[in-house]
């Protein structure tokens, strides 16, 4: 008499797991030993991937989309929906580097490090409060060993009372918080988005120029999980002294970055680019996409991901209707390709003393890929409950 356990592999990999969501491959994994190397193949080479799965931000909850551009390029259904292991928590920010995804709690009380794939979970307590204004990424050393989480936070000198920015670095195996001695000569703004590539950092940046403080749009940098230290500010694709172009940055598979950016005197043009070689000291960009548009990307939105077979983008807006604000999907591609889905309406915060948090931007998360990276920690209750 057969058993599940005499399925032939390739059965089971493309109609069974196929159909298995991202965060339910633990208690599949668990059934058996032959199980639980098919799921590792299906992730480790290829199939798995193939699927182009993407964890989102929307309405302060972790979101799942499947999206796969050979089938969808019209986007009739984006297949977004809410993973239900952290209904419990609202996040106002997510981070991914290499499977592990960082979560800053809405109330800034504290941050949640979640690998999805092996449904384990780490809290992080601040050394002091968090702000909602603070900068997090998340980064690892050399050896992929130990990961840290770099915080860059607005202060005021003790002496001068002037903005300064503050930097701490959290270690995953001392599991404790220790301030860094940086004095940079550029910006980073609150509003714009790091990502991580290959364990380090990259985030937009702005040059100081001058003693009267003339800030250059145009460049990023990167943070250095390794060596603990920011390398020197890198070119973009453009320039702007009056630092009027909106930048964000996005991860292109495991080894590439890609940039968006658009004039706020051309509105109407959205350019992106991706890099030809990219490292903490050295960069090189090449022109993938330009598009004439009616769009424009709000500079509290605008996260994005490419498929670079396909030649296509995929750029996630808040985009305005008379009233009402919408959760809204822009593909574009190749010979003017455009197509724009409105995912749902965003609903009101009714935040009006900060006008660009009263309504809440979707995040996307670029070129997940599940991690067997083990945060070893003890669950909090909650959580395993619903394991």
């Amino acid at each position: 008499m057969k058993t599940i356990f005499d399925i032939p592999g390739e059965l089971l990999e493309d109609e069974i797991f196929s159909r298995v969501p991202m965060t339910s491959l633990r208690s599949v994994r668990s059934t058996c030993r032959k199980w639980n190397t098919l799921c590792k193949n299906r992730i480790f080479f290829g199939k798995e991937t193939a699927a182009k799965k993407q964890f989102m931000m929307m309405d302060s909850r972790i979101c799942l989309m499947n999206f796969d551009p050979c089938k969808d390029i019209n986007l009739v259904d984006p297949s977004i929906k809410q993973v239900s292991l952290l209904d419990q928590i609202e996040i106002s920010k997510v981070f991914q580097c290499n499977g592990l995804l960082l979560c800053v709690l809405k109330d800034c009380s504290r941050l949640l490090v979640w690998n999805p794939y092996l449904a384990q979970t780490r809290w992080i307590e601040p050394r002091i409060s968090f702000q909602s204004s603070d900068r997090f990424a998340l980064g690892h050393d050399n050896n992929n060993l130990n990961h840290k989480i770099l915080r860059i936070s607005d202060e005021h000198h003790p002496i001068t009372s002037k903005h300064v920015l503050g930097f701490e670095l959290y270690d995953f195996s001392s599991g404790s918080w220790k301030v860094l001695d940086v004095t940079p000569h550029w910006e980073i703004w609150s509003h714009l988005r790091g990502v991580s590539l290959k364990g380090n950092a990259y985030f937009p940046a702005q040059k100081k120029v001058g003693t009267k403080i003339r800030r250059v749009a145009g460049f990023f940098l990167c943070f250095d999980f390794t060596t603990e230290s920011f390398g020197p500010l890198l070119p973009l694709p453009f320039q702007s002294e009056h630092g009027g172009v909106f930048t964000s940055l996005s991860c292109v598979r495991e080894d590439q970055l890609a940039v968006l950016y658009q004039h706020w005197e051309a509105q109407e043009t959205v350019e992106i680019s991706v890099t030809d070689k990219i490292g903490p000291n050295v960069v090189s960009w090449t022109k993938f996409l330009k598009l004439v548009t009616s769009f424009c990307v709000h500079p509290y939105s605008g996260s994005f991901f490419i498929d670079v077979e396909m030649k296509i983008a995929v750029v996630f807006v808040l985009e305005r209707a008379k009233a009402c604000r919408y959760q809204t999907a822009h593909v574009i591609g190749q010979d003017g390709y455009f197509k724009s889905v409105r995912i749902r309406e965003a609903p009101d915060l009714g935040n009006t003393f900060h006008p660009h948090e009263r309504y809440c931007a979707p995040l996307v998360c670029s070129s997940y890929l599940p991690s067997l990276v083990q945060l070893q920690i003890k669950q909090p209750t909650f959580l395993m409950e619903r394991m």
